[in-house]
């Protein structure tokens, strides 16, 4: 047996042991490296992302661009999206954008809170008294139709289709809705009228996909101011109504400040006619005429000056109430344009002082609170008298040539406001053989109101019971807010009338009567959806419990009368389109909103890829159109290859007017981004960097300004103090979004 002598060689296990440790330590650098760069990895993958889904959104932006301001109702575009790893979805309530307008000189108007969804918005207006502020609905989206709630005293509705610069194609699908149950569907093309009526119907709501131009009347009917197709912002005349007639004969009156030019087509045949000015400025123009019509059907109206138009189903000169707007747009006002026709005026003096009128040749006091009613037109007036009032007034012209009772049905508008609705009603009856009926309306979404005179009630009125009716005697009424929101009265006198009838969420109007320097708190007159659920929202829009999209106009002082519109704005609640994806941290996007492209890539830093459409100059100009992109109702969204389907439903003019100071906000994050983005020339400026914050010293440059305010979303549109020439359109596109066939 051999022996073996065995010795340990520590050097060479020690040498093991230190390769053995290197490489583990080389292992774990590599490890820690490989975390280390993990972020920067995926922070690179995030950024192929963004770069690619940036490329396909700026076509998207550039496809809805052409298309919004190019298209005709009907026309359409398809385009794909393929994302990588992330998925597209539709944001209902985080696209939204708004403008504002000033119409008056020295004005300012700003807004804060106006883009959530509880019912309270703040207001600034510091440079005289804010009277009142309304709203309107715009119903901006293809799942929200428009309501139009039918008192019971109306037997006859004479219906259209309002018209747009491009209106849709149609056909315009009607439901006819009793206590909210189905009664009947009717179909109407764009360029048809439609008569229905609702004698045996009670509690009568209709669901329109469009919106409606409405006369509502009984017995043989009466008189209505006809709105335009386009009304001014400032003062609501027109150049262009399209009217739906009832069989018979029917009067329309135009009068305007100047010579016109009338054009009038009726069963497609256009006859003209020239009215001279006369010499006198305070003597308007007036041309009235008859239509005799064997059916229901359009007539078109268009003048070349500014014009208001009256018409008149009832011919026999013995029912008709017609509102008379003043110069500022309003009912309650200092200088009204009256009708040359043979009838009746009355004056109503709200305030608390006595009240002067004079007109060529004569004149009248009105004391505080009371009505006066002259036969009208004053003798030896050839044309449409012109009438000034040292105070506010409210005026209606009588269609009644042979007394001066108030036949027929008229509105009685808010002596707070001076328009539709308000908070406070002030009238007077004096039909001593005939008992009047009161109609109330909530402007809102509930209410608890009184009525005073010889006797007194409080009554209450909501969103699912609008109306209340009630008869009254010869005197002084008043109908009063108690609590909530606006109404809206009617005053019915005879078994015949005949009304304009308005969307439900047409113009809302709240009492303010406040001057101040600072923020002024109010509240929206529909239903608060704050802190509630997406889908709960869009259910309230589609219901019209809160506005989709709105608009405000401004109602204050402008050195002759209380209720002149000094400023308007449109708040847009648009979807926006986003594709979600994921680099170093989650919750990444690319978004397409309302013409931008936007992103939060990376570190959640808002960044403008595109900025939103719009035209300046030559000169002070500013236009933009609004593409506002809104899904179907069978729209998917996901993280496959999608395929868009873009049409244009209609185009319409929000605004067409000189302004005085213009401002763009939007949701945040991405407002303040967009109104800094905006301005980028604005570093060249000589007298921004000498004088930054100061606009009023800014003279070497015209274009968006960041508002100076410390953290704002809002731009200025500067011009160096000069009147803007401004135009603002609103698109609507409705788009289907699906999965791509293979």
């Amino acid at each position: 047996m051999m022996n073996r002598n065995l010795t340990r060689n520590d050097e060479a296990v020690s040498a093991a042991i230190a390769t053995v440790l290197l490489f583990g330590g080389v292992i774990s650098i590599i490890g820690l490296m490989l975390v280390s760069m993990l972020p920067i990895i995926e922070e690179l993958e995030g950024s192929i992302e963004r770069d690619d889904m940036s490329s396909q959104m700026m076509v998207l932006a550039h496809q809805t661009e052409i298309l919004s301001e190019h298209g005709m109702p009907g026309d359409s575009t398809e385009l794909e999206l393929v994302p990588l790893d992330g998925s597209l979805t539709w944001d209902s309530t985080r696209g939204g954008m708004w403008y504002s307008s000033t119409w008056s000189d020295e004005t300012t108007f700003r807004m804060k809170g106006i883009l959530d969804f509880d019912d309270n918005i703040e207001i600034k207006h510091p440079e005289s008294k804010t009277t009142a502020i309304c709203y309107d609905d715009l119903r901006l989206g293809p799942t929200r139709p428009f309501y139009y709630s039918v008192p019971d005293w109306v037997e006859n509705l004479e219906i259209t289709s309002v018209q747009g610069i491009a209106s849709p194609l149609g056909p315009i699908k009607i439901k006819l809705m009793i206590d909210d149950s189905l009664f009947e569907t009717i179909e109407m093309n764009i360029d048809q009228s439609l008569t229905i009526d609702t004698n045996t119907l009670t509690n009568l709501k209709m669901e329109s996909s469009h919106e409606l131009a409405i006369i509502a009347s009984a017995g043989q009917g009466g008189g209505a101011l006809i709105t335009p197709d386009n009304p001014s912002k400032t003062d609501d005349t027109g150049r262009s109504w399209t009217i739906p007639l009832p069989s018979g004969d029917s009067i329309i009156s135009v009068i305007s400040r100047d010579a016109n030019l009338i054009s009038v087509t009726e069963s497609g045949v256009e006859t003209n006619n020239i009215v001279t000015s006369s010499d006198d400025t305070r003597i308007g123009t007036s041309w009235t005429t008859t239509i005799s019509l064997q059916e229901a059907s359009i007539v078109k109206i268009t003048t070349s000056s500014p014009s208001h138009m009256i018409l008149l189903t009832e011919t026999t000169g013995n029912s008709g109430i017609i509102n008379l707007k003043s110069n500022s747009g309003s009912y309650l006002g200092t200088e009204f344009l009256t009708p040359q026709m043979t009838g009746y005026l009355e004056l109503t003096n709200p305030s608390d002082s006595i009240a002067t009128a004079t007109w060529k040749g004569g004149g009248i006091s009105i004391p505080s609170g009371s009505t006066e009613s002259i036969s009208w037109p004053p003798s030896g007036i050839s044309g449409s008298p012109i009438i000034d009032i040292d105070n506010d007034v409210l005026v209606y012209w009588h269609n009644n040539n042979s007394n001066p009772n108030s036949i027929g049905a008229g509105l009685v508008p808010a002596h707070d406001t001076g328009f539709s609705s308000g908070m406070e009603h002030l009238f007077e009856t004096y039909n001593s053989d005939t008992v009047d009926s009161i109609v109330t309306q909530i402007a809102g979404y509930s209410s608890q109101w009184n009525f005073s005179s010889y006797t007194s009630f409080n009554q209450t009125s909501d969103f699912d019971s609008p109306f209340y009716e009630f008869s009254t005697d010869v005197g002084n009424h008043q109908i009063s807010i108690l609590e909530g929101h606006p109404m809206r009265v009617y005053r019915l006198s005879g078994p015949s009338g005949m009304i304009e009838l308005a969307h439900d969420g047409a113009e809302r109007c709240l009492g303010i009567d406040t001057t101040a320097s600072g923020w002024i708190s109010t509240v929206l007159p529909w239903n608060t959806f704050s802190g509630t659920s997406e889908a709960q929202i869009l259910e309230a829009w589609r219901q019209g419990t809160h506005p989709s999209s709105y608009s405000v106009d401004l109602i204050a002082n402008n050195g002759q009368t209380d209720y002149s519109i000094v400023a308007s704005a449109w708040i847009l609640h648009i979807s926006r389109l986003t594709y979600e994806f994921t680099s170093s941290v989650t919750g990444m996007e690319v978004a397409y909103s309302n013409g931008a492209v936007l992103t939060n890539h990376p570190e959640f830093l808002p960044t403008v890829l595109k900025q939103p459409n719009d035209r300046s100059g030559p000169g002070p100009r500013f236009a933009s159109t609004i593409p506002a992109l809104n899904p179907s109702s069978d729209s998917t969204v996901g993280s496959g290859v999608m395929s868009l389907d873009i049409e244009l439903a209609y185009r319409e003019s929000l605004a067409s007017e000189t302004a005085y100071e213009v401002r763009r906000g939007w949701y945040s994050p991405y407002g303040e981004a967009i109104a800094n983005s905006a301005a980028s020339g604005l570093e060249q400026s000589l007298d921004w960097t000498i004088y930054p914050g100061r606009l009023d010293l800014l003279t070497d440059y015209v274009g968006w300004v960041p508002d100076p305010s410390i953290g704002t979303s809002e731009a200025v549109w500067h011009t160096n103090g000069e009147p803007i020439q401004f135009s603002l359109q609103l698109s609507s596109l409705d788009v289907t979004m699906s999965e791509a066939n293979e």
